[in-house]
């Protein structure tokens, strides 16, 4: 299990979404990849796609943070470099009202594409962690969805949406106690939205399934940009 934080970003009221999507890389981006604790640290900017509903529920981006252990992420918000810069910078572009925050204990489902399996050579060789930009869809379960929308089989169902990689997540207990801000979080990886497009149109059945089970989500499609 990996421990790992989300916020999730609605942006400032009357900002333009080219902005505020800039103004998060840089500068506040360049300021926040500096921060001491954090192991891993990528942006994920919501991107269009007609193969979703509108189910952002107004978030514009997603901070995705890996962390060494539980103790850094109950002490993150005391972070030299948080406290320095990235408190006071996020009015500026940042809804503050309407942020959430999600830490959970992240499981790896589906680690990267079957190798040896027939595959086009780029895609057996795909690995997010050396590329700058993938796509993923972010599928957090809201509060008022269903309570069993983990499952046995969420593996192969990650597997019928032709993920290249997939992880799930469950509420960090330490920092959300009983009052989670999700009941958790699903993320499936491509290499493109095209990619994306081509595998949900392959087997539109598995992505309603996914919507279904959840009853109530905040999903939406994003280009990941690692800064670490």
């Amino acid at each position: 299990m990996t421990v790992k934080m989300y916020g999730l970003i609605p942006p400032k009221p009357g900002m333009d979404r080219d902005e505020f999507h800039d103004y998060y890389r840089h500068p506040h981006g360049t300021m926040g990849q500096n921060m001491t604790t954090m192991r891993g640290y990528v942006q994920n900017h919501r991107i269009d796609t007609n193969r979703l509903p509108e189910m952002w529920n107004g978030f514009e981006a997603v901070a995705e943070i890996w962390l060494d252990n539980v103790a850094d992420a109950l002490s993150f918000r005391d972070e030299p470099v948080l406290v320095k810069y990235l408190i006071e910078d996020e009015p500026k572009f940042v809804d503050m009202d309407n942020l959430a925050f999600f830490a959970g204990e992240s499981e790896v489902l589906t680690s990267g594409p079957a190798q040896n399996a027939g595959l086009h050579p780029g895609d057996e060789l795909w690995n997010p962690r050396t590329r700058p930009f993938t796509v993923k869809l972010l599928h957090f379960i809201n509060t008022d969805g269903n309570a069993d929308w983990s499952r046995d089989d969420d593996a192969d169902l990650g597997k019928r949406l032709g993920a290249f990689r997939h992880t799930r997540a469950l509420p960090l207990e330490a920092m959300h106690g009983d009052n989670p801000s999700f009941l958790g979080l699903q993320e499936f990886w491509w290499p493109t939205r095209t990619d994306f497009h081509r595998a949900v149109d392959a087997a539109p059945d598995a992505l309603q399934e996914l919507l279904d089970r959840a009853g109530s989500s905040t999903t939406f499609l994003v280009q990941a940009e690692r800064f670490i």
